[in-house]
């Protein structure tokens, strides 16, 4: 293979970078210039991504690198999954950018948003081509200030506060690690994609704390309960095809390099003293997607606003994720029905989650309102868009037929045969979690197109028209997809999941099961009447005693650990750091809640640890 072609992934990410800079100065050139110019650029990248995943299906993993100083350097190395999933966040960029074409035409300050937007697709493709873990650091630090500037779009209060918040969220989180790789640098002498947990343990540091600080440093961008508080403030404020991107494929770089983490620098060979680590880190990760997808969609089921909820629906999607990232650590050779699913899952929610916000804008961009309680009556008024909206529902709650449906099958699996090889009762309440989030994703999202689309309207909607054209190609992509995913599931498994799994270390038995999962049996298909039980009886309570449903402030995180934690820093920075005067203007109620609160997480660690 010609020499210049190994160097595309760096073409891949530095396009859509220098591109960023050529649409900042086309603002004298007419208002349609960033938005179409923009649209090309991302059209340009996204072929790019698709030769260069068909070169790494061809020839095998792409590497290049550009020679650095101090012992650092920029690598490049594209397998697979890196290579399909630049692909998918290049279509879906294509999209969200063909849409808001129309929707941020009476936007302010659209050259700057359509600039950042391409600079955010260039950093964000660079952590999924990223060679090693000081390039996807460079890149992932990158992608944080570039997608600042789309969460503050609006410069109102609230966005700007969102945006600080997302903002002190991913420096502390980069920061931490940073922190990681520096100790990973130290133990091996590089930072590449390779098993390190031996070297830890020589160097005598504890893999633990290696672990902590990657959760830290990764969960906050993947949306981790408690690391999530970002996502539901941004999210709202953030215009529409911002909110798609962020959600639909900006959180997956954290996933991402969880997975890098899990499934590689973690890991070691069954049978060796080391696997207990890979195995305790993957029930501890099983544990974290479970709290956090149920969690996230109880927090969607009591909010109005359609984005919130949405927003929410993002946390619990990406604990299914997560979820099925820690069954496949922990089933080790056994886990990659579990590694297949979730790395569908990460396909699939990239689609219908960025089809989903990019629906919202369109209903905010006819009538102007996103509180549910202020909608309704619009299925005669938006017939088309709430056609799109029902292939949306039935693609994020596992309809058969639907994409979602095949990826939560492969992750439901993969949990019983944990349990069925372990018997551990703690695995199957961890499977009735997994059934029960189920359901109340079916919850909130019915309750999203019931309220917007049918009753009786609660204002008057005459002079509203439904989607354009170009609107309706865009969302008759989304629909494609998932229809095409959903219906032609074992091929799609094999063409995507099978590659994935067999780049890893899974015995030839797991992988061979992926090839012949009983998707079309009525044992399987049952899971979305049991999902849909379950969100009869739970709208049925929330439209009898839904009013009566308020969350304490007293009980969310920010108030009980990132308020003290924050104030604290505060004051101490602004005393000199001086602990008379801590002692004197910290409230005691802040400390107070910040050891309690550290306490529990620190009591579950230890209980799920051991």
């Amino acid at each position: 293979m010609a020499g210049w072609i190994n160097n595309l992934p760096i073409i891949v990410a530095v396009v859509p970078l220098v591109g960023s800079a050529v649409v900042s100065y086309t603002v004298r050139r007419g208002d349609t210039v960033p938005a179409g110019l923009t649209g090309l650029i991302s059209f340009i990248t996204l072929t790019l991504t698709w030769w260069q995943f068909l070169l790494v299906r061809q020839h095998g993993i792409l590497t290049c690198g550009l020679p650095g100083s101090l012992g650092l350097s920029l690598n490049w190395r594209v397998d697979f999954i890196g290579a399909f999933f630049s692909v998918v966040v290049a279509a879906v960029w294509f999209l969200a950018t063909i849409f808001a074409r129309e929707y941020m035409e009476h936007e302010h300050s659209q050259t700057r948003f359509f600039a950042s937007s391409i600079f955010t697709l260039g950093s964000t493709l660079g952590v999924f081509v990223a060679g090693d873990l000081f390039t996807l650091f460079l890149f992932f630090e990158m992608m944080t200030f570039a997608a600042y500037l789309l969460v503050i779009h609006e410069q109102e209060r609230e966005s700007m506060s969102a945006g600080n918040v997302y903002l002190y969220m991913s420096l502390v989180g980069g920061l931490i690690l940073l922190a990681a790789i520096f100790i990973l640098q130290f133990a091996s002498g590089h930072t590449r994609f390779e098993p390190m947990l031996q070297a830890l343990t020589e160097q005598g540091i504890s893999p633990w704390l290696v672990l902590l600080l990657v959760i830290g440093g990764f969960g906050v961008k993947a949306g981790m309960i408690p690391l999530h508080i970002w996502l539901p403030r941004a999210h709202p404020v953030a215009p529409a095809p911002a909110s798609a991107l962020l959600s639909a494929l900006m959180i997956k770089t954290g996933a991402y390099g969880l997975f890098r983490f899990l499934y590689v620098i973690f890991t070691a060979p069954e049978g060796s003293s080391l696997f207990s680590y890979q195995q305790t880190f993957g029930y501890l990760f099983i544990w974290i997607g479970a709290i956090t997808m149920f969690v996230g969609a109880l927090m969607g089921i009591i909010n109005n606003s359609m984005k919130k909820i949405l927003a929410y629906s993002s946390i619990s999607q990406m604990g299914y994720i997560l979820f099925g990232l820690g069954t496949g650590v922990f089933l080790g050779s056994n886990g990659a029905a579990a590694l297949a699913g979730s790395w569908l899952h990460a396909v699939n929610h990239a689609f219908f989650k960025s089809f989903l916000f990019l629906l919202a804008g369109a209903v905010v961009l006819h009538t102007g309102e996103l509180n549910l309680n202020k909608l309704g009556g619009l299925r005669s008024k938006m017939p088309w868009a709430f056609g799109f909206f029902l292939v949306a529902a039935g693609a994020i709650t596992g309809v058969p037929g639907f994409s979602g449906y095949v990826s939560k099958t492969l992750i439901h699996e993969a949990i019983l045969e944990a349990y069925h090889l372990y018997g551990w009762p703690v695995l199957l309440w961890l499977e009735r979690i997994f059934v029960i989030t189920g359901g109340l994703t079916a919850a909130y999202i019915t309750k999203i197109w019931m309220k917007t689309f049918l009753g009786s309207p609660r204002q008057n909607w005459d002079g509203v028209q439904d989607i354009s054209v170009r609107h309706k190609l865009v969302f008759g992509f989304y629909s494609l997809v998932i229809l095409t995913i959903g219906t032609q599931a074992q091929r799609v498994v094999n063409l995507l999941g099978l590659p994935a799994a067999e780049a890893l270390p899974f015995s030839a038995e797991s992988v061979a099961h992926l090839t012949h999962v009983p998707y079309w049996t009525m044992h399987e298909m049952s899971g979305a009447l049991v999902s849909y039980t379950i969100a009869a009886v739970v709208l049925l309570l929330l439209w009898k005693f839904g009013d009566r449903i308020r969350v304490p402030k007293w009980l969310s995180v920010e108030y009980l650990f990132y308020g003290p934690v924050y104030r604290t820093a505060v004051h101490v920075i602004e005393d000199g750091i001086s602990r008379q005067a801590v002692a004197k203007q910290t409230r005691v109620g802040d400390i107070i809640r910040t050891v309690v609160v550290a306490g529990l997480i620190l009591v579950v660690f230890l209980a799920v640890r051991s």
